[in-house]
């Protein structure tokens, strides 16, 4: 399993981000093997005014492409995160709720916690 965070989901749904193909291809690649949190889902309603996209369609996508399991101990282990690690509320949850699991993001924060980012910044062979 992957554990996608907003970053993710902004790059499938925005018109011109620069990171949508890569998104698309590991969206692609790994279908049905992605999840996400509530707090993605929320974080998206949060940044839809800001990045201009249709909030709607952004979470009807989300839906579409990860399925979305909950946990109470995430938040424990996200405070952590942001008192040990210096990760922002979102970052530290994202992380937490991903666990083990590698996380799709091109947030590099994350690598402070943990060596199992997908970078959507990163391109295969093309």
């Amino acid at each position: 399993m992957i554990y996608a965070d907003t970053d993710f989901f902004i790059a499938l749904v925005k018109d011109d981000d620069w990171l949508q193909d890569r998104a698309a291809e590991i969206a692609l690649e790994n279908e049905g093997e992605i999840y996400t949190s509530r707090a993605t889902l929320l974080e998206l309603l949060v940044i839809s005014d800001r990045f201009e996209f249709d909030r709607m369609e952004a979470l009807t996508s989300a839906l579409e492409i990860a399925t979305v399991p909950e946990d109470e101990d995430v938040l424990f282990q996200a405070a952590d995160y942001m008192d040990e690690d210096g990760l922002t509320a979102f970052d530290a949850y994202h992380v937490a709720y991903a666990a083990e699991d590698p996380i799709v993001s091109s947030d590099k924060s994350i690598d402070d916690v943990t060596d199992d980012r997908i970078a959507i910044e990163e391109r295969g062979p093309e």
